[in-house]
């Protein structure tokens, strides 16, 4: 099935392919900065890696489910992918999504849908938790301003740009270092997020990202 003996498993369930791609490189730079590898199975049809220090190995399996709408419907690819697929493990579970979708705080997150998502993943989790604020990705990327006008290439003292949306204001940026050059999301935002100081938009960001810290390590 594997050729790793995997001491635990990590699965993410994301909305779209720039929180995705956020996330990899995320778990690049953390590994990097603990002289762990990360690679990706690039014949698994998942999303899926393993990270390697020594002789241990964690597994993380990453479900870009496309919409906020279509997270409460994760569990049926939790229990194939990860539990069943992975019995002999137990799973820490991020549930990666952004509040302003259903213009509600985190509480909406825990009833209807999201409570029977929570009560049918939890059953085989060791742990749930939630990377959730009023703020989508970009707004995340956005805590290393200075690192993303330095990859537009614009002056240091340029302005945050008005709006209520990172996205929003992400593209205004990408304009204004060149009216032809667009933003665009997933695989193509790579580039930009590679670029950027992880250790100081964990230390910003609207989202508890050092809970993923605690998560990947072997103690």
């Amino acid at each position: 099935m594997n050729d790793y003996s995997y001491e635990k498993g990590i699965a993410f369930i994301v909305e779209g392919a720039t929180e995705r791609v956020f996330y990899e490189e995320y778990l690049k730079k953390l590994c990097s900065e603990r002289g762990m590898t990360i690679a990706k199975d690039e014949k698994s049809q998942e999303n899926k890696y393993t990270i390697c220090a020594e002789n241990r190995s964690i597994l993380v399996l990453i479900n870009n489910v496309g919409s906020v709408s279509q997270m409460t419907n994760s569990a049926t690819w939790f229990h194939r992918a990860c539990v069943k697929e992975y019995s002999n493990i137990g799973w820490s579970v991020f549930l990666c999504y952004d509040t302003d979708a259903y213009n509600s705080d985190i509480t909406k997150f825990h009833e209807g849908d999201w409570l029977r998502l929570r009560q049918s993943i939890e059953s085989d989790a060791e742990s749930i938790a939630d990377l959730a604020a009023q703020a989508d990705i970009e707004d995340v990327m956005l805590c290393d301003f200075q690192g993303v006008l330095a990859f537009l290439g614009l002056d240091n003292n340029t302005p945050m740009p008005k709006g209520r949306k990172g996205k929003v204001k992400i593209k205004q940026l990408f304009r204004r270092s060149d009216p032809a050059c667009a933003y665009h999301e997933g695989e193509r935002a790579r580039a930009l997020i590679q670029t950027l100081d992880i250790d100081l938009i964990e230390d910003t960001a609207p989202v508890p990202l050092s809970v993923i810290r605690k998560a990947v390590d072997f103690d």
